[in-house]
């Protein structure tokens, strides 16, 4: 096998549940040839007809041809045996249940199977790549490959680096999953990675704001959707504090600190930045760097998408 990967590149995926075998799928869409393992002919089988469900809703809406399914099908072989699955694959990564002494047994299985320049990835967001990484002899080509439900649709993959991971691995991994047409991000090796702990802060202070009775399920839902989600698909939370400005968010930040607590007090950065003169566009420099062109440009692309996404609501 080559140091690089490429879109043609035969690769297993270790799983085939509600994560594994959608990554089948984003693999086999991109290119690859796709070996996938599960425990049983009847999990390979569920796994099988939900590829062709899913397979058929993307026909439906247009984002790809009958004879794009066909021939992504056509790449895709399941079986039982991980052995005949990561036999000739230069990727393999794993989708198994969260469980890290099922999982730390699988890698210790793989290291030994798989030739010594074979990526070996996870696809966990909960245990730390090293701790998977130490079941095995060659740590360094263990890496954290954490897709998002549905993989065939969302584009992020987070690539986790861990502390014994080779630069090279990570390079190489993301170089792959570019060709496939992902969009990947790199991480450093802790629980929650960047996008489940976003996730998680949202979704607890949610929870909190209907427990405290101060709108309704639907209220909450709606202010995500018809505001904050619109604007995230096009500007970053940290964009947002630049266009913003970091010392008007910083005021009002200390202000719910004091009113509600600890969790909304800035972050020792955000007071760095602030302390610094550092306030986002209005003085070129914040979180990111601007000039006069790049923030009537950023501002041009974020009013565009929300044009076009309003009028398909």
């Amino acid at each position: 096998m080559s140091l690089g990967l490429s879109a043609r590149e035969k690769v297993a995926v270790i799983g085939a549940g509600v994560m594994g075998h959608g990554i089948c799928m984003a693999f086999a869409l991109g290119g690859c040839q796709v070996n996938v393992a599960d425990i049983s002919t009847e999990s390979i089988a569920r796994a099988s007809s939900r590829m062709s469900a899913e397979f058929a809703v993307l026909v439906k809406n247009g984002l790809v041809t009958e004879e794009a399914v066909k021939s992504a099908l056509g790449r895709i072989d399941g079986m039982t045996s991980v052995a005949h699955a990561v036999d000739g694959a230069g990727f393999v990564t794993e989708s198994i249940t969260e469980e890290i002494a099922s999982k730390k047994r699988l890698f210790r299985d793989l290291d030994k199977l798989c030739p010594e320049d074979v990526i070996l990835a996870s696809n966990t967001s909960t245990f730390r790549i090293a701790e998977i990484a130490s079941a095995t002899d060659k740590r360094s080509r263990v890496v954290g490959t954490h897709w998002w439900n549905p993989p065939y649709l969302m584009p992020l993959v987070e690539v986790t680096k861990g502390a014994e991971t080779s630069e090279a691995i990570v390079d190489r991994t993301r170089q792959f999953l570019l060709k496939i047409g992902k969009v990947p991000v790199v991480c450093k090796d802790h629980p929650g990675l960047i996008g489940v702990r976003l996730h998680a802060a949202l979704n607890t202070e949610a929870v909190r704001i209907l427990e405290e009775g101060l709108a309704t399920a639907e209220d909450i839902d709606t202010t995500v959707r018809m505001c904050l989600g619109l604007r995230w698909g096009i500007l970053g939370p940290l964009e947002t504090l630049d266009l913003g400005g970091l010392d008007v968010f910083h005021d009002a930040y200390q202000n719910l600190y004091r009113e509600l607590g600890d969790r909304f007090g800035p972050p020792e950065l955000f007071k760095q930045k602030v302390e610094r003169g550092e306030l986002g566009v209005k003085t070129g420099r914040g979180f990111y760097q601007y000039t006069p062109e790049s923030v009537e440009s950023l501002i041009r692309r974020r009013d565009e998408f929300l044009v076009k996404r309003l009028k398909e609501l």
